[in-house]
């Protein structure tokens, strides 16, 4: 549930996209195969600016290499199927990142200085420093500085956008 997901901050987020990809900063995750990268992109380019995650995890799924490399306990190096929940993950994370990204973007343009953490999915068991986080008032401009790859000072800051974890930001 992004609550913030309307036309201005899908504009944001598309523009935090863009430059990734324009700049060659677009991390395209190992679990999608080379040449369905492009694809993917413009996947995601979509869903940001009109539809969800839901959407982007549909069209993801044949995108996805069967097997990934795994270390053993041991530390023998072997192939395994890759999880029925990769597309979902990749998709929730990736979407969810850029609309954030959008959203610390907006609040600044807009002259807001915070941003707040919230459950945007729902989890039966979070995490206790997920748990931790929700509600929390972060400056919107170190959550775009972090999301986009820089060092924070802020440890709150530097636990969003996690894979799994189901927390996103909004207005305040």
């Amino acid at each position: 549930q992004y609550q913030n997901r309307d036309p201005a901050t899908r504009r944001h987020a598309i523009a935090e996209l863009d430059g990734d990809l324009a700049s060659g900063a677009f991390h395209a995750s190992d679990r999608l195969r080379p040449t369905a990268i492009g694809d993917y992109q413009r996947f995601l380019r979509d869903a940001i600016r009109y539809y969800d995650d839901l959407w982007l995890e549909q069209h993801a799924n044949d995108l996805l290499v069967d097997f990934e490399p795994r270390t053993t306990r041991s530390g023998a190096q072997t192939t395994a199927k890759v999880p029925e929940m990769a597309a979902r993950m990749l998709a929730e994370g990736d979407f969810n990142r850029y609309y954030m990204r959008g959203v610390a973007l907006r609040a600044i343009d807009e002259g807001r200085q915070v941003v707040e953490v919230y459950r945007a999915r729902l989890s039966l068991e979070p995490r206790p420093e997920s748990a931790e986080l929700e509600g929390q008032r972060l400056p919107a401009r170190e959550v775009l500085d972090y999301l986009r790859g820089q060092r924070v000072e802020d440890a709150s800051t530097a636990r969003l956008g996690r894979p799994n974890s189901g927390l996103s930001i909004r207005l305040v």
